[in-house]
């Protein structure tokens, strides 16, 4: 495992602050629609969590607002992919892509089956989520990941670089960019959760990569129905089959705007349903 970590920060006149101790430095610019921001990892690494979730699965939200829950000083990137092989059930999850149902399919090969609500950390499954996360032993980082954010009216300019400890270390991995929307909000009207009003964090709109190289740019295009003032990159590093390291920024639009992730972590037990 490759070291990383998660930043959460305020935006206050003209620096951005990280309130947890994180190597941090950021420039908000005079223009309200523009803002810089870029963080350093430390000495231990972060794990990423990857949620496989459907509005169109009843069994789903319990795993939704666990997600949003975990705290955000316990050293994880959260990212909530919705799959979309739930659709044909009656209600059409609008955050659902394809491409992150063969993400799932993919990340599962070698099972033969894949499953919603499913967690990942660190790219293994992770089917006791419900009962916590395992005890952080902060192993030492292998790697520094620098993570930078420009944001300009329509745009975000991400720029990562990746220093590895030795060769054999950045051996074979790549990089990943997802941009991630919080505060989400859907009542549904059909399917297996008729009449329920489903709340999300950490979606991701959308994906970049893999990445072969130390220095990566990527200019995300913002669309019109995104909040902009929710969105955040994550940045992570990926050796086939685990994810080696992860870090996560808050996109700052607006001086004095506090950039927060979600409240104690909850422990609610959930069925898990096969999918072939």
């Amino acid at each position: 495992m490759l070291g990383g970590f998660a930043v959460s920060a305020v935006a206050d006149g003209h620096f951005c602050h990280d309130p947890h101790g994180f190597r941090f430095a950021g420039r908000t610019h005079p223009h309200p629609a523009a803002a810089t921001c870029s963080a350093t990892s430390g000495a231990t690494r972060n794990r990423l969590i990857e949620l496989y979730t459907s509005e169109g699965c009843s069994s789903c939200p319990p795993a939704d607002r666990w997600l949003s829950q975990l705290p955000r000083d316990f050293g994880v990137v959260p990212l909530a992919f919705h799959v979309d092989y739930w659709d044909r059930l009656g209600w059409k999850d609008r955050f659902a892509q394809a491409a992150f149902s063969q993400r799932q399919r993919d990340r599962n090969r070698g099972f033969g089956w894949v499953y919603t609500p499913q967690l990942m950390l660190d790219g293994e499954d992770f089917r006791n989520w419900h009962r916590g996360l395992p005890a952080r032993s902060n192993p030492p980082a292998q790697a520094s990941l620098s993570l930078t954010l420009d944001q300009t009216s329509g745009h975000i300019d991400t720029q990562a670089e990746i220093r590895f400890a030795s060769p054999a270390a950045g051996r074979n991995a790549t990089l990943y960019f997802a941009l991630t929307e919080n505060n989400l909000t859907s009542t549904v009207t059909a399917g297996e959760n008729f009449r329920r009003t489903l709340h999300h964090d950490y979606v991701v709109r959308e994906l970049a990569g893999p990445f072969d190289s130390s220095r990566v740019s990527y200019r995300f295009t913002l669309r019109p129905d995104w909040k902009v003032t929710e969105l955040g990159i994550a940045a992570f590093v990926r050796r086939h089959p685990a994810s080696l390291d992860a870090t996560r920024l808050p996109l700052i639009r607006r001086s004095k705007r506090p950039c927060r992730l979600k409240g104690a972590l909850a422990e609610e037990a959930v069925r898990q349903r096969p999918y072939i």
